[in-house]
């Protein structure tokens, strides 16, 4: 029988009046792997802290086994701005990590010429034989270097938020422990990292309690899904495919249940209407009966997140890419590129981080300007854009103001119905109570969800999708799913996530190496049955060579001054977009009911943003190098 490493009980949670979950049980035993779904907002992550000890519930308890280690993806490290790479991945107590840090501190200084440490490098080399660490240090730095992962001399603090995420996520699959807990491990990563994770945790034999948006991810890796929704919980064995039949059968059975009480209710008042005033014991058990089944906790159907919207018809010149040529930091991106857009067309954009991906979306918004070459968009051509970013939402605004501000009091649909944007809301999922919560009481994933819904409402027909699944949650992918079905413009998507591609794009635009594109007709998944994408290093710096006794690592290039100028004036340049960016927000509350001033100042909002963007691009392109 397996151990079980953490027990929960009775667990429940309410935030205001909101129910996360009621009456909560489940384990995690030795070996399993165990996801969390639901939609935004539903309580996983909230679960997830509370089993760390980082969140209090309303009642229940949380047993853990005394054995229990757990090692955690953090989706806010805390590291210190001096250590590197290598000492934040060896930042450790047991003996086995401490060994390793010390052979590779002195592996270092004999690197950097200091003499007299022969004695000491024979002595941390027999404790690594005793220890067997060398194989530990080389699958370090094999995970390390499949999420690519290089330089590992570099400080913490210079690396993106994507880099930060990958050696976080190294640091979690390495450290010791028999449960690994990991919240949205896909974000940020490229596909060939993810195909390496998918690969790796599904044959790790350590307990896994995970929550992601990736279907094909769950599909591969986990053997049982908990299910949160609406302040219940389901338990499933299975992957996610077994889930998606068994959640199908339950929510039939309950229809069922449903409909027979409906049915015994209506039988029942017909039956009261009948009866004389005065009545016997039977006739008040038979009244009181219904009269619990009337009062009871009613079923709430799961309302369709409905997406259906107008869109301004396409013309004839949808939009046109001639000769385009892009590069940030002397790094070409995009070179000689040509290329024509269809009516009602679905184009995917793949490739790894950092290849310029982000900057052709940005080009064709018309954010940025290339070097060369030119974009010409149709007359009726109408761009929704959604962005990595979401743009900043006014916080102090409640989501009915906010959709009030940016898409008037009346919304039309594709049908040519007008709705008020209250029942809009609801058809987003937000309900009266969310439609007044203020946005800075929104969970992260209903924000994406909200600004999503702000795009939309627009009426574009040329919809930008920049990893339009990080954040969002299963059921909403779902939905945007079928609605990019019936979308009556063009759309361009960049994403990682295989699941969403296959589902969405017809073709897809594949970035290779010096700014080439190439096009290939079919689906992500044929794709990657006949071609692989090439992860996109960062330049690497000499190699490491091991030759023992003596370990040589060659030392971090000295910049240029002119790119240490280069640096610094960008630096100089992103302080000041940063500060302007601010004071502009603060003017949102100031024009709350002036909806052109309103808008004007979203709008160069939105431009600050793209050229912060652009020129944070280019730091980390410098810097980099």
């Amino acid at each position: 029988m397996d151990i079980v490493l953490v027990s929960v009980s009775k667990l429940s949670k309410t935030i205001g009046e909101k129910k996360l979950f009621q009456n909560l049980d489940f384990s995690i035993s030795e070996g399993e792997k165990l996801a969390i779904v639901g939609i935004n907002g539903s309580g996983k992550s909230t679960l997830l802290r509370a089993i760390l000890g980082k969140e209090e519930t309303d009642s229940g308890q949380i047993i853990k086994n005394n054995n229990l280690k757990i090692s955690i993806l953090d989706q806010n490290p805390v590291f210190d701005q001096k250590e590197t790479i290598l000492d934040h991945i060896y930042k450790g107590d047991n003996k086995l990590v401490k060994t390793i840090r010390q052979y590779e501190d002195i592996c270092e200084r004999m690197s950097e010429g200091v003499e007299g440490l022969d004695d000491e490098f024979t002595e941390i080399s027999g404790e690594m034989d005793r220890l067997s660490a060398w194989d530990y240090e080389q699958q370090v730095k094999s995970i390390l270097r499949e999420l690519g992962v290089e330089k590992l001399e570099r400080k913490m603090s210079e690396l993106s938020g994507g880099m930060l995420k990958k050696v976080e996520l190294a640091k979690s699959l390495i450290d010791e422990s028999n449960l690994l807990i990991l919240d949205e491990p896909t974000n940020h990563l490229d596909v060939k990292s993810i195909l390496w994770l998918e690969d790796y945790l599904a044959g790790l034999d350590k307990a896994i309690l995970l929550i992601t948006h990736d279907r094909y991810f769950l599909d591969r890796i986990v053997n049982k899904i908990l299910e949160l929704d609406r302040g219940s919980h389901f338990l499933y064995d299975g992957n996610y495919s077994i889930y998606l039949e068994r959640k199908v059968e339950r929510e039939e059975t309950l229809q069922k249940q449903e409909d027979k009480i409906k049915q015994f209710l209506k039988q029942e008042v017909k039956w009261l209407k009948r009866q004389p005033k005065a009545r016997s014991t039977k006739q008040k058990a038979r009244i009181e009966r219904a009269g619990e089944l009337q009062n009871r906790e009613k079923r709430e159907e799961q309302k369709d997140l409905e997406l259906s919207v107008a869109a301004k018809r396409q013309g004839k010149t949808i939009l046109e890419i001639h000769n385009l040529k892009k590069a940030i930091a002397d790094k070409l991106l995009i070179n000689d590129f040509t290329y024509t857009f269809k009516a009602k067309e679905r184009l995917g954009v793949i490739g790894p981080n950092g290849i310029g991906k982000s900057t052709l979306l940005n080009l064709m918004a018309g954010r940025i300007t290339p070097d060369s070459g030119y974009i010409k968009p149709g007359m009726n051509t109408k761009v929704g854009y959604f962005d990595q970013t979401s743009s900043e939402l006014p916080l102090d605004r409640n989501v009915l103001d906010y959709i009030k501000d940016v898409a008037g009091e009346m919304i039309e649909t594709e049908s040519g119905e007008k709705i008020s944007a209250a029942k809009m809301l609801e058809r987003f999922l937000f309900d009266g109570k969310l439609q007044y919560t203020p946005i800075a009481k929104l969970s992260g994933g209903e924000r994406r969800r909200l600004f999503l819904v702000q795009i939309l409402m627009t009426g574009p027909n040329f919809l930008i999708l920049d990893e339009p699944t990080n954040d969002l949650d299963i059921q909403t992918l779902s939905v945007l799913e079928s609605f990019l079905d019936e979308f009556p413009g063009t759309v361009v998507i960049v994403s990682h996530d295989r699941y969403f591609l296959d589902r969405t794009a017809e073709s897809l635009l594949i970035f290779r190496k010096e700014g080439k594109l190439d096009h290939y007709i079919g689906t992500f998944s044929s794709f990657l049955e006949t071609d692989s994408l090439e992860l996109e290093s960062e330049p690497s710096s000499p190699k490491q060579t091991v030759a023992p006794p003596v370990t040589v690592t060659a030392g971090k290039p000295q910049k240029s001054k002119q790119d240490l100028k280069k640096l610094s004036k960008l630096e100089s340049e992103i302080a000041k977009l940063e500060t302007t960016k601010v004071e502009l927000e603060k003017k949102l509350s100031t024009f709350a009911n002036d909806h052109t001033e309103l808008s004007k100042i979203t709008e160069e909002i939105q431009k600050i943003e793209s050229e912060i963007l652009y020129k944070m691009e280019e730091w980390e392109m410098l810097h980099s190098e």
